[in-house]
């Protein structure tokens, strides 16, 4: 008898429910577990809280060198209860820690729905590995001050002699050490503490391109953590039908991140911002830009500027140089047929630094130039690039803002979008200090030389507040001073 295939059930068919359960499932536990990192990172990082876990950890090894010494023996239980209180206070952090690293890796690594897994991002695993190390270091001195409390407290309840008394107050003042140390390293930053951009404030750039096209969205894409990434590339994408058309998704964010800075230095207002938005985007692009709520607003937007401006000054200092050249009508810019800026920091930790070159094609047409750049020492000591800058209109009289036809935004934008700029890593060998010179040559095919200029720089091999870790303070430090003045 001939059967009916068709009527069996087919658990892998189109309209199968067979693992859904499973997925659904997994989405709420990770779900969960983010709402639980919200949770404790909040508790963590009250008002006072970091330094309330820094003063008790300081005061009980404090109290316990005093006991150690003969003095106030009778008071042990206070040092007792200042290593438990410590135990306390570290314990929410510790789960906040612990939460932090299951949802990275679970934003990071996992593919959920429809989902992209950025596993093969660069920095995915340097901060997976940050806080690793962090819930490592957490539970340390959670463990350290539990174990201190407890020698104490032998010391106190039981009949100890001499020798295994000094041998208990010196354990006590070793595991508050340990405490200690790990305290004043973890409290100078709070991991995942934004809420639109979790994992920014622990990316650091590693690679990048050394010829920036559009110059100010590839040097914030090069700073943005895997995560943000991969959803600015998403928003980039969804652009498509929402831009004027006489643009691109592209060049439309390239000139709104132009007009955003300008706007920071005070040179726009608001309504000039949102009035040249709108020459660029439609209504519904300008809708979610108005919209907080939107992954990238106007908000959002200056907080992941102000984060590139604080890893990346020289850059937005190449940028103000060529914006008050254009407003002063500078000859460099209305009366030479090339002009060449650059910027590297006065400052450069672990022999490494950031270099940025901007050319400007003002003769009327194509040319090749070389740009030879000498590294004092540097590794290597010389770097040619033979190079076409596109060609660009020079300006003819000094910029003005808000005059027709002449108006700094125009100016600016075509300046920036038809010149070089160059983003060249500088190193030199471990171990050196004391200043450096690097000097950058502008040579026509032929040989000749259009343009030189020489700058120093200050190798330091120690602390250096313009290092990489202190350039994610204050990172991290500027967006929050966004995110506050725009809340008030």
């Amino acid at each position: 008898m001939a059967s009916n295939t068709s009527d069996l059930p087919n658990p892998y068919g189109e309209d199968a429910s067979f693992g859904q359960t499973t997925e659904t499932a997994l989405t709420r536990r990770v779900r969960i577990r983010d709402s639980q990192r919200v949770l404790w990172t909040r508790i963590t990082s009250i008002r006072w809280s970091g330094w309330t876990r820094t003063t008790i950890s300081a005061a009980a090894i404090l109290a316990t060198a005093l006991f150690a010494s003969g003095w106030g023996e009778e008071y042990l239980l206070v040092g007792v209860s200042l290593f438990a209180i410590q135990t306390i206070l570290f314990f929410p952090a510790l789960l906040a820690s612990s939460f932090a690293k299951m949802s990275a890796r679970d934003r990071l690594q996992l593919k959920i729905g429809n989902n992209r897994s950025m596993e093969a991002y660069p920095g995915v695993e340097r901060i997976l590995n940050t806080l690793h190390e962090r819930t490592l270091r957490e539970r340390t001195r959670t463990l350290c001050a539990a174990l201190a409390a407890g020698a104490l407290n032998s010391v106190d309840n039981f009949e100890t002699g001499t020798v295994l008394t000094s041998i208990l107050y010196g354990l006590a003042l070793f595991l508050g050490a340990i405490s200690l140390i790990n305290t004043l390293q973890l409290e100078r930053r709070i991991p995942m503490i934004d809420t639109d951009f979790p994992l920014l404030s622990m990316h650091a750039p590693t690679l990048h391109e050394s010829t920036l096209d559009r110059v100010l969205s590839d040097l914030v894409v090069a700073h943005l953590d895997p995560e943000t990434a991969g959803a600015w590339d998403d928003w980039v994408m969804g652009l498509e039908n929402k831009v004027r058309s006489n643009q691109t998704p592209e060049s439309a964010v390239e000139h709104l991140l132009r007009v955003l800075h300008l706007n920071h230095l005070g040179l726009l207002d608001n309504e000039r911002l949102i009035s040249e938005s709108k020459r660029v985007f439609r209504v519904a692009a300008i809708d979610d830009l108005n919209n907080e709520e939107s992954k990238f607003c106007y908000r959002t937007l200056r907080r992941l500027m102000a984060h590139t401006r604080a890893w990346q000054p020289g850059l937005f200092r190449l940028i103000d140089r060529l914006e008050d050249a254009a407003l002063r009508g500078h000859s460099s810019l209305i009366e030479n047929s090339w002009r060449l800026d650059l910027d590297l920091p006065p400052r450069c930790s672990q022999g490494q630094g950031d270099l940025f070159v901007m050319v400007h094609n003002h003769s009327g047409k194509p040319s090749q130039v070389e740009v030879d750049i000498i590294a004092a020492d540097g590794e290597p000591h010389h770097q040619t690039l033979r190079l076409n800058p596109p060609v660009s209109r020079q300006p003819k009289k000094p910029a003005k803002i808000g005059e027709e036809g002449n108006d700094i935004v125009d100016v600016l934008g075509r300046l920036i979008d038809n010149c070089l700029v160059l983003w060249i890593g500088l190193a030199w060998p471990q171990g050196s200090t004391g200043s450096k010179p690097v000097q950058v040559n502008l040579r026509e095919q032929n040989g000749g030389t259009l343009s030189s200029f020489v700058v120093q720089t200050t190798l330091s091999s120690g602390f250096n507040p313009e290092g990489a870790t202190e350039k994610m303070l204050d990172a991290a430090a500027a967006v929050r001073r966004i995110a506050i003045s725009v809340a008030e």
